[in-house]
């Protein structure tokens, strides 16, 4: 007569399968809760408003509160939150930006027949021109993006490689708001420093809106070295 040993391993084996059993419904419904939190982002990479997982190709979009969280003052300081772009800074203006280890490999300025990788645009026009590449303020912005892969279609011949797109925030209608942002650095040894931003929507009427934006830095004065 065959004999079953009801072993404490077996029971263990057993506890965990009934366990499992009755954690698979949590987990689902865990997923769905993750999911449903997800907020839609909507970008314009294909110069339409979209959702960004319906864009057909790669797309990184940060929005201002990215910005402002991560700490980032420059173009230099977005890079190292964006896989794939990566920026070499080369003096004011002539920062060299590479998508996917492709640029233009020139850092020479106004140089006849050479043409950058990656396209700037401040909202729908090109703003890198010559390899000149400007610093803008990261404030009021709704969002930026980078477009990895040749976005010639869409962006013209200077985005083989890519682009690279900031997104101002529009004026919006009957909407009153402002908004400021402000830093003071008081060294033990040296000059003071900071900057101040504010931004400012009023509407006009119901059919017209208008944002102000504005910013300070001081300018800090070259010093021999003695």
């Amino acid at each position: 007569m065959a004999c079953t040993r009801y072993t404490p391993i077996r029971a263990l084996v057993a506890g965990l399968g009934a366990a499992g059993a009755t954690a698979l419904p949590l987990v689902a419904s865990a997923q769905q809760v993750d999911q449903a939190a997800i907020q839609e982002i909507i970008v314009t990479a294909t110069k339409r408003e979209a959702n960004l997982q319906d864009v057909p190709f790669s797309v990184s979009a940060t929005s201002q509160d990215q910005i402002r969280n991560s700490g980032a003052m420059d173009l230099v300081d977005l890079a190292r939150n964006v896989g794939g772009l990566a920026i070499a800074d080369l003096g004011p203006g002539q920062s060299q930006i590479a998508i996917r280890g492709i640029s233009s490999g020139q850092v020479i300025r106004d140089q006849p027949g050479v043409k950058e990788q990656v396209g700037v645009y401040l909202d729908e026009s090109p703003i890198s021109v010559a390899l000149f590449t400007p610093d803008l303020e990261l404030f009021d912005l709704e969002r930026f993006e980078v477009l990895r892969g040749p976005q010639g279609t869409l962006f013209g011949a200077g985005s083989e490689a890519g682009t690279v797109r900031y997104i101002t925030r529009q004026p919006q209608l009957g909407k009153t708001e402002a908004m400021t942002d402000a830093s003071l650095e008081a060294p033990t040894h040296g000059d003071p420093g900071g900057y101040a931003r504010g931004a400012l929507n009023l509407p006009l009427g119901d059919k017209a809106a208008a944002r102000i934006v504005a910013y300070w830095r001081p300018r800090v004065a070259a010093r021999e070295a003695e």
